[in-house]
């Protein structure tokens, strides 16, 4: 939890929790609620948050401990009047917000992401009629049956990927998101030029500070109470409006000023065809209604490449660079299915098995979003004699249900192999069925952005060995897989270097895809 939002007086929170309870219509349930910490009269768990706050463990792994506390897969507490139940296991997600979904679709008010600039964010949006106008627009873009056409994107991104790690591996971590911030705004909004490239890159930077920080329940206190939003920047304890107040700046400049440049290219007829274009042609008798829908289905579109998908991509490559044998087997697949002549393409994807198994674990090891993105019940429910209020944030423990060792043997080992299908041996669940959400709220954008990770990872395979860099003496630079304790879980910082497997692997960089488009 940020330092800034703890510093409103106690006596201040007492009164203005009193107020808020005396003049909403919160009734106590005597039916019984989940297990989880008792809490106190009005305030409930208020000071476990505040004691959590010096705990430097993920949040993801504190939910989890609760579950062993209390012996339960669910578990409730309350700050606030704010009730958030949390789900440990694959069982209570499946049955709750995949089966149940029609109750549990809806978002919270997530009270400092919009304060932050991020209500553009559809994402964000309660489950409803507006909700579904955009998911059905984004999803006209990105079903599985329509990615294929962006494959000479992510293959003109993959070599321009190749050549920027060769020749400057120190800067790993900016080339990899501009590799997946790079496809989805030429995907979007047609912008292909090198210094726009650049300038957009360094404000999604900006802009996703915000997300990083605000993006799980409870960062702030304001999440708990909604009302705190109302208070004056001045007033003691509410820097965090004055931190969201610089951050929308950059968010909101995230989503117009590419859609401005859009729009001036077509009126120049100048435009690269992109999602944009498209979108303005066919509903060009409704723009009325849809021009918003569709300039925030292009933000949200190129946010969400820019930002999970490339820590899903650093993830990758700090795998690699603590696992080289695992970099030795799946280069050992491509060698023999590939060859040396060219660089891995879609068509070669189902006879590489394993490139995809690392691909799997890397998303059951490292989730972009431990914790996904919070769930809201829309009314009344029971759970095996549990009762689950209306107006309950819902939070599934992605990272708990992917480190289930009666789901995953080993869940703290890297092994790929687990995802191979061998003779009389049952695969474990693809984690993409968790790490990409839930029921109605599952992520739209999933197959480009899988994509988008297979491709870079063979191609870097087929190419490089990736090593750990070397200090001035020839030390080798040690690299571990730890990871941030943020929303969007990024690898902690890291060095490594990427030596050409041979003349010819170097070559490749030159040759690319043997004749495959690789050009819009």
């Amino acid at each position: 939890m940020s330092d800034s939002t703890l510093h409103l007086p106690a006596l201040s929170i007492l009164v203005i929790s009193l107020l808020y309870h005396l003049f909403t219509r919160h009734r106590r349930h005597s039916r019984r609620l989940p297990p989880g910490p008792a809490g106190l009269p009005l305030i409930g768990s208020f000071f476990d948050i505040l004691k959590n706050k010096y705990n430097p463990k993920p949040q993801y792994l504190k939910y989890l401990e609760m579950s062993q506390k209390y012996n339960s897969d669910i578990v409730h507490m309350k700050v606030l009047g704010d009730r958030t139940i949390i789900l440990n296991s694959a069982k209570v997600t499946s049955e709750l917000l995949e089966k149940r979904s029609a109750i549990y679709s809806s978002r919270p008010s997530m009270p400092m992401l919009v304060l932050s600039g991020w209500s553009w964010n559809f994402g964000l949006l309660p489950y409803s009629e507006l909700w579904r106008a955009y998911r059905r627009t984004f999803s006209r873009y990105f079903m599985l049956r329509k990615v294929h056409e962006y494959h000479p994107i992510q293959r003109k991104e993959a070599l321009r990927l190749l050549k920027k790690l060769l020749s400057n591996p120190d800067d790993t971590r900016e080339h990899v998101r501009k590799y997946s911030g790079g496809i989805s705004i030429r995907i979007t909004h047609g912008i292909n030029l090198e210094q726009d490239r650049i300038h957009y890159s360094e404000l999604a930077d900006r802009a996703f500070e915000s997300a990083t920080f605000a993006g799980d329940h409870g960062n702030f206190m304001v999440d708990y109470f909604p009302l705190l939003e109302y208070i004056p920047s001045w007033f003691p304890g509410a820097t965090f409006k004055q931190k969201a107040k610089v951050w929308a700046k950059d968010v909101s400049n995230l989503n117009e000023l590419p859609w401005k440049d859009v729009k001036s290219l077509i009126a120049s007829g100048t435009a690269i065809p992109c999602i944009a274009t498209d979108g303005l042609e066919k509903f060009s008798s409704q723009l009325d209604e849809m021009e918003e829908i569709l300039k925030n289905v292009c933000g949200v579109s190129y946010a969400a490449g820019g930002d999970t998908t490339s820590s899903l991509l650093l993830s990758i490559v700090v795998a690699l660079v603590c696992y080289p044998e695992v970099q030795k087997k799946a280069q050992a697949e491509l060698d023999t299915v590939v060859g040396h002549g060219r660089l891995p393409d879609f068509s070669d994807r189902e006879r590489l098995p394993y490139i995809d198994s690392i691909l799997k674990e890397t998303h059951r090891m490292w989730p972009s979003l431990p914790l996904g993105v919070d769930h809201y019940s829309i009314s009344d429910d029971f759970y095996e004699g549990y009762f689950i209020p209306k107006g309950t944030t819902i939070v599934g423990n992605v990272w708990a249900i992917l480190h289930d060792k009666t789901i995953y043997d080993d869940p703290m080992i890297f092994k790929p192999e687990r995802f191979l299908e061998q003779s009389g041996k049952r695969c474990p669940p693809d984690p993409t069925l968790y790490s990409f959400g839930f029921g109605r709220r599952i992520c739209p954008g999933r197959y480009l952005a899988l994509d988008n990770s297979w491709m870079m990872i063979a191609c870097i395979l087929a190419t490089f060995t990736i090593e750990k860099a070397l200090d001035i003496n020839g030390n080798e630079i040690e690299v571990t897989t730890q990871h941030g304790n943020d929303a969007v879980n990024f690898p902690m910082p890291f060095r490594c270097r990427f030596t050409p497997r041979s003349p010819q692997a170097l070559n490749l960089l030159e040759t690319g895809f043997s004749g495959q488009e690789v050009a819009e």
